[in-house]
């Protein structure tokens, strides 16, 4: 399940409420947006380990399909429960007729990526990443809030950060991609081209990330907070520019996401 990530796939759907808000957002609308992001993150994650377990013998063999621990049709029975459980979630609330066809835009394509898409390198990069900051938009629409300049220019440098993380992941898995025909962009042109695309990507998120406190949209504890996760993305990537090898990717995974953790804490500090 990548219980982490989809968890805060969850709290970023209850930060753009409060910050669409500027308030706690009503008990039905934070429950419900939790659950869409966490469950269909979830399922996404187990139809992923489904269509990867080959794959996944090569570059992954400890986990749950390919070690046995868990038989395909166990995975593809739990993803249906945990997608049933997010598509109905989207339906309560005053704002269903936007948060449901939301939430089955984004399931359709995550599992055509699972399926397909992720084979076509960047292409399959920037769906990943569009679902990564989907939450910025969507939480502001289950509160009835559907233009909030902070949650638009975050869901922009949202976008652009995954993007960089999802060519950094790349790297640890050339063998296998190479395998099975999944171009990324570390197996068309080498871990070290990717890592330094990654970099300048984060390098210009970075760079980009104040301009709601120069605009007006944040206070100032958004921006104290910012620097603190900008400095973890940075510095995780920067080390992979070093050294471009599986292990630095995979020691400096954690800390690429403590820092995007630390960014979304900012962008709900941002009302303050």
């Amino acid at each position: 399940m990548r219980v982490g990530n989809a968890s805060l796939m969850g709290l970023a759907v209850l930060a753009s409420e409060w910050v669409a808000l500027k308030a706690p957002a009503p008990l039905l609308q934070e429950v419900a947006g939790f659950l869409v992001a966490f469950c269909i993150t979830s399922g996404v994650m187990v139809t992923n380990d489904y269509f990867d377990r080959d794959i996944d013998k090569i570059n992954r063999p400890e986990r749950p399909i390919p070690s046995g621990k868990v038989r395909p049709s166990e995975a593809l029975a739990f993803s249906t429960f945990l997608f049933s459980v997010g598509i109905a979630a989207s339906a309560l609330g005053p704002w269903y007729a936007y948060a449901l066809p939301i939430a089955l835009f984004s399931l359709f394509i995550s599992l055509a990526y699972n399926a397909a898409l992720k084979r076509k390198g960047l292409l399959g990069n920037a769906i990943v990443s569009f679902n990564v900051a989907l939450p910025f938009i969507y939480g502001s629409l289950m509160v009835g809030r559907p233009t909030s300049v902070m949650n638009d220019l975050f869901f922009g440098y949202a976008f652009v950060a995954n993007m960089a993380r999802e060519i950094l992941k790349g790297i640890p898995d050339v063998a296998g991609d190479r395998s099975r025909g999944v171009n990324t962009l570390a197996v068309a042109r080498g871990s070290k081209f990717a890592a330094l695309i990654a970099f300048v990507l984060l390098v210009a998120d970075v760079a980009s990330s104040p301009i709601p406190y120069f605009l007006g949209v944040a206070g100032k504890w958004y921006l104290v907070t910012l620097i603190l996760g900008d400095g973890l993305l940075i510095h995780s990537s920067l080390a992979v520019v070093m050294s471009p090898e599986p292990r630095t990717v995979d020691r400096k995974k954690s800390e690429t996401l403590l820092g995007m953790a630390i960014i979304v804490i900012a962008f709900l500090l941002s009302p303050l």
